[in-house]
Formats: C-alpha cells, structure tokens, sequence
C-alpha cells in the first residue's frame, strides 16, 4: 500500500474513533433525555458495563486490527473505511440536530 493510502487510512481511522467517542458522549446525553438507544445490539447493554467497554473499548481495539492488517487487506480497506466513516459521522449529525 502506498504511503499517500496509508495517511488517507490513517486519517479515516482516527476520524471514526473520534466519531465513535463522541457518538458515545452524545448518546448518554439523549438517554439521558429519555431518547433510546437506536442500534439494536448495543440497546441491551445501556445501563451496563458492556455499554462503554464496547463503544469506548472494542470500536478502538477493532480499529488498531485493522492498521495491523491493513498490508495484508490491502486498498480495498481504503475504501470500505468510507463506510463506517460516513455512518459515524451522519449519527454524529443527528445526534446533534436532536440534542442542539
């Protein structure tokens, strides 16, 4: 992989683990609210311990995998690192139009 996909990769990766921190934030504030938890596999673990481990915990974890793989995943990583990095940042949007 070249270097210039490599930054791009990088920057993709940091951009969702930024996005997940504050989707997470933003989320105790709407339950808080009295808003519920939208996805339908973390809604089970509000309130619990699991909750933060895996928005704060297993979402980076999965994010360091993937730099460690990313020689062997090759380019395509480039591009499917869109998908989450666009999902993130369009809940992040949302979260803001509902809580602001």
């Amino acid at each position: 992989m070249p270097k210039s996909m490599e930054r791009l990769l990088w920057l993709q990766l940091i951009g969702i683990a930024a996005f997940n921190k504050v989707d997470y934030l933003m989320t105790l504030e709407a339950l808080e609210r009295g808003f519920k938890e939208a996805n339908p596999f973390l809604a089970p673990m509000v309130g619990t311990f699991e909750f933060p481990l895996v928005k704060l915990l297993l979402v980076p974890l999965l994010l360091l995998l993937l730099w460690q793989l990313r020689h062997k995943i090759g380019r395509s990583l480039v591009t499917l690192a869109w998908v989450p990095f666009v999902a993130y940042s369009t809940v992040v949007l949302y979260h803001r139009m509902i809580l602001f």
